[in-house]
């Protein structure tokens, strides 16, 4: 398939917009989400009341759940339409716990898919059912606990948290089949949740996830869109207060091995080294961490893939150090063009603090590394009401070559109309340069967004400015942008329905445009994507995206006097796309691109033979001023519950890395470490770690 100026995928996406647009949602929508409430009812355990509390089996076989408030009437809130099958929420509470069960019904039980079997891994596309708590009541900090039928928990916490169970807090859950469909029960610790005192109210959705008819349903009908605003509530709350006693967590460690590269990268024949993670917690909503010496050299490095691209890919953050509390230092990928942690080099030292005052999110962290390097990070937001915010960031870095500080202010949010906008304000300091190729001065950033969002479209303009001295030195950055003004207009449609073909599709058109300082033409881009995947499973994407680019010289700011006349085309095609057991697709990209003619094919697959072990493959090709080649094999066995073995190989053009990995993590106490790598720079590492939680 060739595309040309005249004919770009809009008028693809205007016939799948045309098939689907007559499917109307289905009668008898229930009432707003935000107005369904549960009253909690409490239980006493005592001898006089004879009604002990539940055990976490799965059963709801004891005579507490009598006392529960009963609900039920979920909604398809993607789809706009009823679920296939009922699902009955039941919930009450003591003194330190919260308890939800769940009957959950199913026409063809013989369906119910469990493959999931270790602890916080994600559900995938395995039948679950998931708590959804927003304990400020703010629509924002929601936290969810999920169980599969076969038992296995998993959850993710608002804020942030680290994967070990001491800092992160336990809490139950269990599951059972049924003659009617499945069973399950959570019990869910007060004391492992952040709160204000005295509230006596919480944000809650139920939410099912149903294998065999594809289907997300929610007892609070949150909208097409996703609207934390329509949660529930859960009122009568009796909460504990926040513990006056001071919670200390320490967690050493001590390392040993062979070929092992110090914090200043020089490899050492024999490294014996050790440390210490703190953790204080003096109250619910406050928290301190101190790492003393911490050890990064057994974190499993982010691989890029190898498509074109002419600025630096954002990779993933695997260090555990900056997972606790992240949320407090950002809000998603956009926040990596002022704080992107990957900057800061594994440290010597570094302390963060983070916590809640009333409707005030705050966050400071600070390290001190290798070569006299400091790096600050500080960041606050303050919830102007339910859906807006402002944001104060700083983020300030001391090296050698340079001293480097960035402020900057947010705003945004959206209206229950459907506007939504940001504005972003943001200046640099850079002083004490002794690096040509650094900018010094000051230099400032502008960014501001306006849009408006319906249930299943959107509309978004966009447009900024970056001054050339402009330098976040520990954000992410285009390089193409320092002194450069841009504007983008962009609409778009996404939609998951029941259908007898269509099983979701989304697509979108756009067009950017951006210009040097000097008023010259930078890069001019129209772009359309569209994607549908089917009933059968299976996926077909296409995009396509042309335009002049004027690249930028070696000289931060300064452009060359020529276009490249890009054209970017991509297809792509997922198989088996809502399946635990095994997926795969293939992916091929072709057009002008750098100046010269581009190709890039990929082929991924990852397969779960058995329960406790997956396999990954990725193979890539460019073909772009060369070829190059990258295969990437994973492979994991969970042993046990506690116990896991990894792998992985990377093949480029001509090297190979090697990577093999075991773990014993244990709910608490002792975990052990050991770590094999081999890459053609340097002599196979060995190394192992025991670390230690009190």
């Amino acid at each position: 398939m060739r595309f040309n100026q005249k004919t770009t995928l809009s008028t693809i996406l205007l016939f799948f917009f045309c098939m689907i647009l007559p499917h109307a949602a289905e009668a008898g929508s229930p009432f707003p989400g935000r107005e369904r409430v549960l009253e909690v009812p409490l239980i006493e355990s005592t001898e006089e009341s004879g009604v002990p509390v539940p055990v976490i089996d799965g059963r709801l076989n004891e005579a507490a759940w009598e006392k529960a408030a009963v609900s039920n009437t979920f909604w398809c809130s993607l789809k706009n339409k009823k679920p296939s099958d009922d699902t009955e929420v039941l919930v009450m509470r003591d003194s330190e716990y919260l308890y939800v069960g769940f009957r959950i019904y199913d026409k063809n039980p013989e369906a119910i898919q469990s493959t999931t079997a270790v602890r916080n891994v994600g559900m995938g596309y395995d039948d679950a059912i998931t708590v959804q708590l927003d304990p400020f009541f703010n629509h924002r900090d929601i936290s969810n606990f999920s169980v599969n039928p076969g038992g296995a928990q998993s959850d993710t916490r608002a804020g942030g948290r680290s994967s070990k169970i001491e800092w992160r807090g336990d809490w139950e859950g269990a599951a059972e089949r049924t003659d009617y469909g499945w069973s399950a029960e959570f019990a869910i610790p007060f004391a492992i949740l952040n709160y204000q005192d005295g509230d006596t109210v919480f944000g809650v959705n139920f939410m099912r996830y149903q294998s065999r008819t594809k289907e997300f349903s929610y007892w609070a009908d949150i909208t097409p869109q996703g609207l934390n605003e329509e949660m529930g509530r859960l009122t009568g709350l009796v909460l504990p207060p926040s513990s006056e006693k001071k919670a200390w967590t320490f967690m050493p460690y001590a390392l040993a091995g062979r070929n092992i590269p110090d914090k200043k990268r020089r490899v050492k024949d024999f490294l014996g080294t050790g440390g210490i993670d703190v953790r204080y917690q003096p109250r619910r909503n406050l928290t301190g961490m101190l790492a003393l010496n911490p050890d990064f050299s057994q974190v499993e490095d982010a691989v890029s893939d190898i498509s074109f691209s002419y600025s630096e890919k954002a990779l993933s953050e695997n260090r555990p150090f900056f997972a606790e509390g992240s949320g407090y230092f950002t809000s998603g990928s956009d926040d990596t063009r002022y704080f992107y942690s990957r900057r800061i080099p594994d440290f010597n030292v570094g302390t963060k603090a983070f916590g809640r005052v009333g409707r005030t999110k705050l966050g400071i962290l600070l390290s001190e590394s290798p070569d006299d390097r400091y790096d600050v990070t500080s960041r606050v937001l303050y919830e102007l009401d339910k859906t807006n915010s402002a944001i104060g960031t700083v983020v300030g870095t001391q090296q050698p070559e340079f001293n480097n500080i960035l402020t900057a202010a947010q705003f945004g949010g959206r209206q229950d109309y459907g506007l939504n906008y940001s504005v972003d304000a943001a200046v640099t300091e850079t002083t004490e340069v002794t690096d040509p190729d650094i900018p010094d001065g000051s230099g400032a950033h502008y960014k501001g967004s306006l849009g408006w969002k319906w249930d299943y479209m959107y509309v978004t303009a966009t447009g900024d400015k970056y001054d050339t001295s402009y330098y976040p030195a520990n954000a992410l950055l285009a390089n193409n942008v320092p002194g450069t003004r841009g504007a983008s207009l962009v609409t778009g449609y996404s939609r998951e329905m029941s259908h007898p073909v269509w099983q979701a599709i989304e697509g979108s058109v756009g067009t950017k445009y951006r210009e040097t300082s000097d008023g010259r033409k930078q890069s001019q881009t129209t772009y359309g994507s569209g994607s549908v995947e089917f009933q059968n499973d299976m996926r077909v994407g296409l995009y396509h995206d042309q335009g002049p680019y004027r690249p930028v010289s070696d000289t931060r700011g300064v452009f060359k006097n020529y276009f490249n006349q890009d054209t970017y085309n991509s297809a792509t095609v997922d198989f088996n796309t809502r399946s635990n057991q095994y997926s795969g697709g293939v992916q091929y990209d072709w057009g002008k691109l750098g100046g010269d003619d581009y190709e890039y094919y990929a082929a991924y697959t990852w397969w779960r033979p058995v329960t406790m072990v997956r396999l990954n493959v990725t193979a890539e090709r460019t073909n772009n001023f060369g070829t190059s080649d990258q295969i990437i094999t994973t492979a994991s066995w969970n042993i046990t519950p506690e116990q896991a073995l990894a792998g992985r190989v990377i093949y480029t053009d001509d090297a190979q890395y090697y990577r093999l990995a075991y773990s014993f993590k244990p709910r608490k106490g002792l975990d052990i470490y050991a770590v094999y790598d081999d890459n053609p720079t340097s002599n196979a590492e060995y190394s192992v770690k025991v670390v230690k939680t009190f």
